[in-house]
C-alpha cells in the first residue's frame, strides 16, 4: 500500500476514526498493531509471516540478552544479529552475491554458473532489520526494557513501515500514552504535513521524473548541457520524492498522537558534505554512526583509521539502499568526499586560521554551491551503473569519453 494512493487515504482515515473512537483506550495499541499487519499484508501476505517471525525471534532473543545482562554474555546478541542480518542478506542481497559468485566461477572455469530462481525481497526488510538491530543492541546496553505488545507496535507501526524514518524505541516509547485525548491542533498539523508531502511527491517529483527518465535510458547519447539539466532535475526529484514520503509518514503518525524522527533538514543548503549527511536521511545517518561507524572505532584511532571507518560505513550505507554495485560506488564516493573535506578543513584551519573571518557570507555561499554540485555528481552513481556513471560524469566535466 503506497502513500500516494487513494487506498492509503481511505485506510488512514479508517484507522484514525476507529483509533480515537474506541471506548476503551487500552485497545488502541492492539488496533494499531492490527492496522500495521493489514497494511503490510496488502503488499504480499506470505512475507508477513517472515516479518512477524523475525519480530518474535528478536523479542525472544532480547529476553535472553536481558537475563544475561549482568554476566555481559554476548552470545544471545551475536545470535540475534546473525539471524536478522542474515535474513536481510539472503532476501535482499542474494542476487548480488550470486552475480559475484558467477563472475568468479567464469573467471576460474570459463563457464557460466547456474543462477537460482529470483527471490522477491520482503517489502522494507532493510528498515525492519535496522530497527531489529537497534533493539537488540540497546537491550544489550541496558537501555530498553519493552513488553511484547509495545515492541510489536514499535515494529509494525504502519506510518514508518515502507520508507522510514528509522525509529528508536526510546523515542517511540514516549508516545505510548493511550489515555491521551484527541488534539485537533495536532490533527491539523499532521494533515497539513501529509498534504505537503503529497504535493512534493505527486506534483513536483513525479513531473520531474517524467522529464529525466528518458535521459537515463541512454545518457551517453546526450551532450553535457542536457546531462547537467537532468542531473539537477534528479537531485530535486529524489529529494522531494523521499522527503515527501517522510512528510506523509510523520503527518500520519502525528494525527494518531505519535511523533517520529525528522528525516530531512534542508540538506542542499549545507556548506560541506559532512553537514549534508547530518541533514539528509538523518535517521539513517544517525543509525550508521551509532551502530557501525562508532563500533568500528569512529575517530578515536587516528586519522587513517578514521578515514577507513568513514569509507567502510558510507559504502555499506550505499549497499543498504540497494543490491547493486553502483549503490556501493555511490556510498564509497561520499565516504571519500567526507574524508577529503575533513582533511582539507584541518589543513586550512592549521595553515590559514585567519580565513575563518574573511568574507564569511561569501565563503558560505561558495561552499554551499560547491557541496551541492559534489552531491549532484554523486547522484549519477545512484541512478546509473557504476561504469556508465563514471563516463557520464567525465562527459559532464567536459573530459573526452571514448
Amino acid at each position: 500500500m503506497l502513500f500516494n494512493t487513494w487506498l492509503y487515504g481511505y485506510f488512514l482515515a479508517t484507522v484514525f476514526v476507529v483509533y480515537w473512537a474506541l471506548p476503551w483506550p487500552r485497545l488502541r495499541p492492539y488496533w494499531l498493531i492490527v492496522a500495521g499487519i493489514a497494511f503490510y499484508a496488502h503488499w504480499f501476505p506470505p512475507h508477513l509471516v517472515l516479518i512477524l517471525g523475525l519480530a518474535v525471534f528478536t523479542f525472544a532473543i532480547g529476553g535472553f540478552i536481558q537475563r544475561s545482562y549482568a554476566a555481559h554474555n554476548r552470545v544471545p546478541l551475536i545470535v540475534g544479529l546473525t539471524v536478522t542480518l542474515g535474513a536481510l542478506a539472503y532476501f535482499k542481497y542474494q542476487p548480488l552475491l550470486y552475480d559475484a559468485y558467477g563472475a568468479f566461477g567464469r573467471h576460474l572455469t570459463g563457464t557460466d554458473v547456474p543462477k537460482p530462481a529470483t527471490i522477491r525481497p520482503p517489502l522494507a526488510i532493510s528498515f525492519f532489520t535496522f530497527e531489529f538491530v537497534h533493539y537488540l543492541v540497546e537491550v544489550y546496553r541496558g537501555n530498553i526494557a519493552a513488553g511484547f505488545r509495545n515492541f510489536l507496535l514499535f515494529i509494525m507501526f504502519f506510518p514508518t513501515l515502507i520508507a522510514g524514518p528509522i525509529k528508536r524505541y526510546q523515542n517511540f516509547a514516549k508516545y505510548l500514552d493511550f489515555e491521551k485525548r484527541l488534539d485537533w491542533r495536532e490533527v491539523g498539523d499532521g494533515l497539513e504535513r501529509i498534504l505537503f508531502g503529497l504535493s512534493k511527491k505527486l506534483i513536483v517529483a513525479d513531473s520531474i521524473a517524467r522529464l529525466t527518465a528518458p535521459v537515463w535510458q541512454a545518457p551517453l547519447d546526450h551532450g553535457p548541457g542536457i546531462l547537467w539539466l537532468a542531473a539537477y532535475g534528479y537531485a530535486v526529484q529524489i529529494y522531494l520524492d523521499f522527503s515527501g514520503y517522510s512528510d506523509i509518514a510523520i503527518g500520519s503518525a502525528k494525527i494518531l498522537g505519535f511523533k517520529v524522527e525528522e528525516n530531512f533538514n534542508w540538506p542542499y543548503l549545507r556548506p560541506n558534505i559532512r553537514e549534508f549527511w547530518r541533514s539528509w536521511h538523518m535517521s539513517l545517518t544517525s543509525w550508521i554512526t551509532d551502530y557501525l561507524y562508532i563500533p568500528l572505532g569512529g575517530n578515536r584511532k587516528g586519522e587513517a583509521r578514521t578515514n577507513f571507518n568513514t569509507i567502510v560505513s558510507m559504502s555499506l550505507c550505499g549497499l543498504w539502499h540497494g543490491a547493486a554495485l553502483h549503490f556501493v560506488a555511490w556510498g564509497f564516493y561520499h565516504g571519500v568526499a567526507i574524508c577529503i573535506q575533513r582533511t582539507y578543513s584541518r589543513w586550512r584551519d592549521r595553515t590559514f586560521p585567519e580565513l575563518r573571518t574573511v568574507l564569511p557570507r561569501t565563503r558560505q555561499v561558495v561552499a554551499t554551491l560547491f557541496t551541492f554540485h559534489v552531491v549532484v555528481i554523486g547522484w549519477m552513481y545512484f541512478v546509473l551503473s557504476a561504469g556508465t556513471a563514471t563516463r557520464v560524469i567525465l562527459k559532464m566535466l567536459l573530459v573526452p569519453v571514448s
